[in-house]
């Protein structure tokens, strides 16, 4: 059976690359184990609270404290 656009077809699999065929979804290329990722993401997170102020919350104390007068 082909398909009706010739162009559409897979190649053979002796003709497919590594990446279609055997390689493994991911080899981990992208991650440097000579740096201290984790060490950097936390020195990041130090200045954050750990819950932050919701945009609207000033604005709702107001109103909340106007009616509670």
């Amino acid at each position: 059976m082909s398909a009706p656009n010739q162009g559409r077809q897979s190649p053979p699999p002796e003709e497919q690359s590594g990446a279609q065929q055997q390689d493994a979804p991911s080899k981990g290329t992208g991650v440097n184990t000579e740096t201290k990722n984790k060490d950097e993401s936390k020195d990041q997170l130090k200045g954050f609270e750990s819950n932050p102020k919701g945009v609207l919350e000033d604005h709702l104390k107001d109103t909340v404290s106007k009616t509670m007068k």
